[in-house]
């Protein structure tokens, strides 16, 4: 069932405005980076917590 669900995609260039708002920049490529990590981890608290398993 986790598998049929799917986490909203932040676009990049919100990621970089946002990032930019408080004051950093950083590139496409580190705000990739960034959500790529953010996302992985968001999976494994979602399995941890709300997982059949």
């Amino acid at each position: 069932m986790l598998e049929d669900k799917k986490i909203k995609k932040i676009p990049i260039e919100e990621v970089i405005e946002f990032f930019q708002n408080e004051g950093m920049e950083i590139t496409e490529k580190e705000a990739e980076l960034i959500m790529e990590f953010l996302y992985t981890l968001t999976l494994a608290v979602i399995r941890k917590y709300l997982g059949s398993e």
